[in-house]
């Protein structure tokens, strides 16, 4: 399950480092340390299992993609720490960071599975990564069935209304959180909720009649 590698995080690290090997930061300018950055590293450590959750329900998995997500969660935090005034807002602020580079992930992965030469690879490395994510254990085989045929409908939604209907649906917001954390209005993410269930109730007929 997705807590596996965030918690608990240690101070005697870079609060960074810990979200990825150097060799895949995208970043050209050094993370900051622990010593350098209590604010930071705090927030890593109180705030990288939450950061993580939210991120693998929404990508549908728990592997180095989920690792990069986090990564740049943390990267843009540490970007805008500056105009994080009141302490409490942290959470609220990380989520909505997390949303949005999730969504970003998203329309990146739709773009590459389109083109993708090698499709029968990328869907069992997904199936893989969507069982470690949101799998546990103790599921039944009819629980975990339809856990990977709800995020292989997913996959086929469009990005926005996929995102919404998981905030709602799996991570459980209110429709003003999800309104906020995807920064539209709420009858945005009304529309989003509807387009979604209507598109999800279609798949699952022709699911069924096959």
């Amino acid at each position: 399950m997705v807590y596996r590698k965030y918690a608990p995080v240690t101070l005697a690290r870079s609060a960074l480092v810990l979200a990825a090997p150097a060799a895949r930061r995208r970043d050209p300018h050094p993370l900051p340390d622990h010593e350098r950055n209590p604010a930071l590293a705090e927030l890593f450590r109180r705030y990288a299992p939450y950061v993580a959750t939210i991120a693998s329900k929404l990508l549908g998995r728990d592997d180095g993609e989920l690792d990069d997500l986090v990564q740049d969660v943390f990267i843009e935090a540490h970007r805008g720490l500056g105009q994080l005034r009141d302490a409490h807002a942290a959470k609220g602020w990380l989520a909505r960071i997390t949303v949005r580079r999730a969504t970003r992930w998203l329309r990146r992965a739709r773009r590459r599975s389109f083109f993708s030469l090698d499709a029968v690879a990328d869907e069992a490395a997904l199936q893989a990564a969507l069982q470690a994510a949101l799998i546990d254990a103790t599921d039944t085989p009819e629980q975990r069935a339809h856990v990977v045929s709800t995020y292989q409908w997913l996959d086929r939604l469009p990005v926005h209304d996929r995102v919404v209907w998981v905030l709602r649906h799996i991570e459980g917001e209110t429709l003003d959180a999800i309104s906020e954390l995807c920064a539209c209005s709420k009858s945005t993410v009304q529309r989003r909720m509807r387009a979604a269930e209507n598109a999800l109730r279609d798949l699952r007929r022709k699911e069924e009649a096959r």
